[in-house]
């Protein structure tokens, strides 16, 4: 695993983290849930860890607070490709 601190773009971020075992939440994960969306986008939306299906997908916001977010973001002519979408903690807590 490559020193995150020294990451200067979202991709070498995730490079560095992706195999991550440096907590007990890494035990417990199915998938790393980093982010997505575009990386240079002017609104960023961010939760505060992942939870089941987000886990099993490896990807934020997918259950039912993501298909709110979806709508949301409809109502006012977004996408998620317009944004990007991350979580404070990359696993899903127990």
């Amino acid at each position: 695993m490559g020193d995150w601190r020294e990451a200067r773009t979202l991709e070498e971020l995730y490079q560095a983290i992706k195999d991550c075992t440096r907590c007990q939440l890494a035990r417990t994960r199915t998938h790393l849930v980093f982010g997505v969306g575009n990386p240079r986008a002017e609104i960023m939306f961010v939760g505060e860890a992942p939870g089941y299906h987000e886990d099993r997908q490896g990807l934020p916001f997918v259950g039912p607070a993501g298909q709110f977010l979806d709508q949301l973001l409809r109502s006012i002519g977004l996408s998620r490709d317009q944004v990007y979408i991350a979580n404070s903690l990359k696993c899903r807590p127990p």
